[in-house]
């Protein structure tokens, strides 16, 4: 695995595709004209191999690949390589020379939000599994279903609309104020608005919805003026970056005792915004995520060290899904059958994630829930309030 790591980081497109050709048949000493030898690609997370992701990626990928080597049997009855692919951002990966054959099992990606779109786009319509480390934010689903060949670690975005539904439920009385506040003008903003509105209402809460312009002078005041009137509850914002720190900085000019509940992913920028509360998959996995049952098996049966152990859990996760949808084909496997191996992976049950064991839904090609932190800024940093097992929503383009 390490001596594919240097052939996969070979920068040339042209270079690139003769490194793969060498690394299939140097590796082990095996050839790709074997048939017992599938490979996956794997395209490295923003930065590279060099970075600590990458190279805890690249190591529970290489645990996996001597698993299945050294097992006798291998998986569905085969050895699987995962060839490191260079760096790629989203205008070069549509036009970047895939070593795509008959023998590539899957694509896995661990890059940034606007690769995994162009990867989505470059293999629309073909048969080749695109298997996303994250995707939170990666859109496959047009409201028909997902694309039936990519799947996605992570629940997509609107998962916050179904978790501070939970939340609220746990923490707030059906009597108190539930306020939402969404832009018409985002269409992201309106539709996870009008879904919590739903959720929230199918719990016995009767929420209060504001619709309001971003862009207008003094519309966070004069909404904050028309909350206030009903002395304290809840905010659920909508609004984007600057929506809702204007929002906040509106509570805090008039002391209000209302909470601001911000369905937007928490970034270190919102630190300053102290009492300020989201809902996020991936916040504490570091913290809370139980891998380091992970780097305990890497180190104890293999001695391989890993720092980042989300990425590596993540590598661990897409590699083991990928396996268990090959062991679910019918044996013997001669020719290597991707509309059924497609099939396969969209009904995947157990796959572990840390302390997590994750079950695949064929509708969303997702997790069927994930856990979810409900979090709080106190002094500078994020406060746990509560964690959740969240199940992930179908995809509605309207509601």
């Amino acid at each position: 695995m390490k001596n594919k790591n240097v052939c996969g980081r070979t920068p040339g497109a042209f270079l690139l595709v003769l490194a793969f050709l060498f690394c299939g048949t140097a590796a082990r000493g095996a050839s790709t004209s074997h048939s017992w030898l599938w490979h996956a690609l794997v395209v490295p997370p923003q930065g590279g191999w060099g970075t600590e992701a990458g190279e805890a990626i690249s190591t529970a990928l290489e645990w996996h690949e001597a698993e299945i080597a050294e097992s006798g049997s291998g998986t569905g009855g085969h050895d699987v390589q995962f060839i490191l692919l260079p760096a790629l951002d989203e205008d070069s990966v549509l036009d970047f020379p895939l070593p795509i054959d008959g023998k590539t099992v899957a694509v896995l990606s661990f890059a940034a939000p606007e690769v995994d779109r162009a990867l989505v786009t470059r293999l629309e319509g073909t048969d080749v599994p695109l298997l996303l480390a994250g995707g939170e934010e990666v859109l496959f689903d047009q409201g028909m279903g997902p694309a039936w060949n990519v799947f996605a670690l992570d629940l997509y975005r609107d998962y916050r609309c179904a978790a501070f539904t939970l939340h609220a439920t746990r923490t707030v009385s059906p009597e108190a104020h539930l306020a939402l506040a969404a832009s018409r003008f985002t269409v992201h903003q309106e539709r996870e608005a009008k879904i919590i509105y739903a959720l929230l209402d199918e719990a016995g809460f009767m929420p209060m919805p504001f619709w309001v312009d971003a862009s207008a002078r003094n519309t966070f005041h004069m909404l904050s003026q028309e909350i206030e009137s009903a002395a304290d509850g809840v905010v659920i914002a909508f609004l984007g970056s600057m929506g809702a720190r204007e929002m906040w900085r509106s509570f805090m000019r008039v002391r209000s005792a209302w909470r601001l509940w911000n369905c937007a992913p928490p970034e270190e920028t919102y630190l300053s915004f102290r009492g300020m509360v989201f809902a996020d998959q991936n916040l504490f996995l570091q913290e809370r995520g139980g891998f380091s049952g992970l780097k305990h098996r890497l180190w104890s049966t293999r001695a391989l060290q890993v720092a980042d152990t989300v990425s590596a859990g993540r590598a661990d996760a897409l590699a083991e899904w990928l396996k268990r949808g090959i062991d679910s084909l019918p044996l013997p496997i001669n020719v290597l059958d991707r509309p059924a191996l497609l099939r396969a992976l969209e009904s995947v049950h157990g796959v572990p994630f840390g302390g997590q064991v994750l079950d695949i839904a064929p509708e969303t090609h997702r997790p069927r829930a994930r856990q979810v932190y409900i979090a709080e800024v106190r002094n500078g940093s994020y406060a746990l309030l509560d964690s959740l097992s969240v199940a992930g929503l179908p995809y509605v383009p309207a509601y």
